[in-house]
């Protein structure tokens, strides 16, 4: 038996960011060129890590592998969420590395379960840690399809409370820092209080006689990979994590790291990479060792040695769990001065609106629910799936009788509202430095619509007395005051409620007028009642009535709408609760008599009468559509402004050159033009179905002449993606390659490596592997004299150069 087995855990985590009104998550700038920053430390490091490169000394890649498949890793369950909807080949591929560990790890699987969202355990209450195991374990099985062995706390936050709720539903391991080990000794031996031995599991006997096997990772090399230059070799990894002697009592030795799982690609770029070459380094039985998960160690090594906790502690809080609730003086480092004291005043309003919760759950649940708390834990199944008959299916179950419609709405409301209590303590809210960051806004945000599903459900109206309470935390930013102030600035306009939605719908119906019977907004569902459309000259005018219903709780809505679109972003209108019928028709028929003789001032002043104080605008479009509404709505206008831009430069082109070539500076204002003018040029033909090489050839060697740097976010993903469609096109035919089209290909990645932009070639370089899975059988027909396999030989390992793969021998 090995003596020395080798484990490197990753914690794949992103807090939640979806709007708590609508369910997702809004374009967020930072992110630039990605969407949001899911989306981009998606392409970062989750997908990497699915194909990951193993290169030779010529930085060639000679493999590639699935880092995930032979560590051990847990993904949070609202990251798992978005991945299977926003990612569906990473989240296939994570649970297709759970399966094939099974086999590599003597049926033990590596995937590891989270408690549900990132609580710290410690600091909740018995409730919530119940339901956070519950949740979390349920989640695991919906997607993995078993039981987890393991659980992963939130910042590795413990006490002896959180352990006992892990047993309690079956849970057998979890991973800890060296830190949280108070004592620990050998079977039969005296107690030691040194710095614990890591190279081994151990049993921690709990106050109700069970036991719960802990693993402490090694804490000194986990720093260095997370925080240091460790990463930059894939070997000094492995070095590192044996250099050390053999476990005491001759036992087989466990090296094992763990660190927060976006260490590897996203904020160590290529960390991917190293962390394959050193997995790879040690399948091949490098130095003696031997690759394993947890819970392979501890069916293979048995713990026989015991553990006392250090009671209140975390992997990333030296005073304990004083981080997520007190200025204790951790912090990110990056604004000297700053205090931490909103930290307590948070803490304090959010436990106050949780009682409230729990008050509500129980008065107004128990004339719903047979057990209300029972039933919150079965709610799981609700949120992994949401569908009518997923919310039938539970209230069959849970509902204390057959209930009216009214009833359905606040008993859903009842479980929405402890959902977003529980998500209202994620852990990032207190990590970071202000009141007013984005992490603790969303937290807010959470018990915002916490405090509103309360009075939904017929419970008291508490937000006044939450953000009295909220006020007592300080902000270091002027600008942002207290919390208050925060709660006006930054979570009153995230809200979204049923008059915003038909706003959202009335100016996609005005500018968009294709729209069907109904639409589905976000987390609503949306009927159009009724609805009128006319138009006279640029002017088109929409109104109808429309149901708004939540797909969560099932609210509903009916209100009025009418709205004028007069060209480009000029938009206006209103929205109302609806009037009589006889009033209705009466608005409407005054409507359509304004337009059917073109006087479109009167249509707007019977708007303005009947729709007082809710115009409609442009901006009532809610985050996601509302770039490509723009896009089309001022459309022309953009168009004619690109084209006057092409002909300035077209014109000014041979002048431009000339001042280039003589090294005499490029005045402002020519600079301007053919810099929007190319690269909107090279967006163009890389975005197209049918992009030309030949084409971008030249407008990369333009750009050259007249000093336009083609460096840019937007061309680099552009790139990526056109090469992407290219190779994958022609990796789809499953006979022979299409020489013209293998050319083709090979000529785009010819360049794209050449472009200074930084183009990720990884999908192209995955289908490019597959592709040499055939240049075997091609080599054979070629060698035999066949000319089509001779080229397609050519072509393909002309490609793999380009693109910087080994070739097979």
């Amino acid at each position: 038996m090995s003596q020395k087995w080798v484990c490197i855990h990753g914690h794949f985590y992103q807090p939640p960011r979806e709007n708590p009104w609508l369910e997702a998550i809004e374009p967020q700038p930072s992110a630039h060129p990605y969407r949001d920053w899911n989306e981009r430390i998606t392409a970062e490091c989750y997908r990497p890590n699915s194909a990951a490169r193993v290169v030779d000394g010529t930085n060639h890649i000679i493999q590639i592998v699935d880092n995930y498949e032979r560590m051990s890793f847990n993904v949070g369950p609202t990251l798992m969420s978005w991945l299977e909807q926003a990612a569906p080949d990473v989240y296939d591929q994570l649970i297709v590395a759970d399966r094939e560990s099974i086999k590599r790890f003597s049926g033990h699987g590596s995937a590891m379960a989270q408690a549900y969202n990132h609580m710290i355990m410690p600091l909740a209450s018995a409730r919530d840690r119940a339901t956070q195991v519950r949740w979390g374990i349920a989640d695991f099985k919906h997607r993995y399809g078993r039981m987890p062995e393991g659980m992963w706390l939130a910042e590795c936050a413990v006490d002896t409370a959180s352990l006992e709720a892990l047993v309690s539903e079956g849970i057998l391991f979890t991973v800890l820092a060296p830190h949280q080990a108070k004592a620990w000794r050998p079977p039969g031996g005296a107690w030691r209080t040194q710095a614990v031995d890591p190279g081994r599991v151990y049993r921690c006997l709990l106050p109700s006689g069970r036991s719960i096997d802990l693993f402490f990772y090694d804490g000194a090399t986990s720093q260095a990979v997370a925080f240091e230059r460790l990463l930059a070799d894939g070997h000094q990894i492995i070095s590192r994590m044996i250099a050390r002697g053999p476990a005491e009592g001759n036992e087989p030795t466990l090296c094992h790291i763990a660190t927060d799982g976006e260490t590897y690609g996203h904020h160590h770029r290529y960390g991917d990479m190293a962390l394959a070459w050193a997995l790879s380094q040690v399948e091949q039985g490098w130095n003696g060792t031997r690759l394993t998960n947890y819970a392979e160690f501890r069916a293979k090594v048995p713990a026989t040695w015991d553990v006392q906790l250090a009671e209140n502690t975390s992997w990333s809080c030296a005073h304990g769990t004083a981080r997520w609730r007190e200025d204790c003086g951790c912090n990110s480092g990056g604004h000297p001065g700053w205090n931490q004291k909103w930290r307590r005043p948070l803490r304090d309003a959010l436990d106050w609106l949780r009682d409230q919760a729990d008050l509500a759950l129980e008065r107004i649940g128990g004339s719903l629910f047979r057990d209300p708390w029972r039933a919150r834990d079965a709610y799981i199944d609700v949120v992994l799936v949401r569908t009518p008959a997923s919310r039938d299916r539970f209230l069959a179950d849970h509902a204390s009788h057959a209930l009216s419609p009214d009833e359905r709405v606040r008993a859903l409301s009842l479980m929405e509202m402890t959902r977003h209590a529980m998500l209202m303590y994620t852990s990032c809210g207190w990590f970071f430095d202000d009141l007013s960051g984005i992490e603790t806004v969303q937290c807010i945000q959470y018990a915002a619509r916490a405090a509103e599903l309360l009075g939904d459900s017929g419970g008291p109206a508490v937000e006044s007395e939450f953000v009295h309470r909220l006020a007592m935390g300080k902000s270091n930013l002027a600008t942002e005051g207290d919390g208050r102030k925060v709660w006006t600035q930054r979570v009153v306009p995230a809200r979204v409620d049923p008059e915003k939605v038909c706003a959202h719908v009335a100016v996609h119906t005005l500018v968009e007028p294709d729209a069907g019977k109904s639409i589905d907004v976000y987390g609503y569902h949306v009927d159009f009642l009724d609805r009128i459309e006319r138009r006279s000259g640029r002017a088109r005018m929409v109104a109808g009535t429309v149901r708004v219903r939540s797909q969560l709780t099932e609210a509903t809505t009916s209100l009025c709408f009418a709205g004028l679109h007069l060209g480009e972003q000029h938009v206006t209108g209103g929205v109302r609760p609806p009037p009589d019928a006889e009033v209705w028709t009466s608005i409407l028929d005054e409507l359509n008599t304004a337009l059917k003789t073109a006087d479109v001032f009167a249509a707007q002043r019977a708007i303005d009468r009947h729709f007082p104080g809710a115009q409609l605008s442009l901006s009532a479009l809610l985050p996601g559509s509302r770039e490509r509404v723009l896009s089309a709505v001022l459309g022309d206008a953009i168009s004619n402004a690109e084209e006057e831009l092409a002909i300035a430069y077209d014109t000014h082109a041979p002048l431009i050159r000339w001042l280039v070539a003589h090294d005499l500076p490029v005045p402002a204002a020519l600079q301007t033009t053919a810099e929007a003018t190319l690269r909107r040029r090279v967006l163009v033909n890389l975005r197209s179905p049918a992009a030309s090489i030949h084409q971008l050839r030249a407008q990369i060697d333009e750009a050259a002449e007249v000093k336009v740097s083609l460096d840019t976010p937007e061309i680099a993903l552009a790139a990526s993606e056109g090469l992407r469609r290219l190779v994958e096109r022609v990796a789809a035919h499953d006979g022979d390659l299409d020489p013209t089209a293998l050319d083709t290909v090979v000529r785009a990645a010819e360049v794209a490596v050449r472009m200074r932009s930084s183009v990720d070639l990884w999908f192209a370089q995955n289908a490019t592997w597959r592709l040499l899975d055939r240049l075997p059988e091609l080599r054979r027909r070629a060698a035999a004299g066949d000319p089509t396999a001779s080229q397609g030989v050519a072509n393909l390992e002309h490609l793999a150069g380009a693109l910087r793969l080994a070739l097979p021998t």
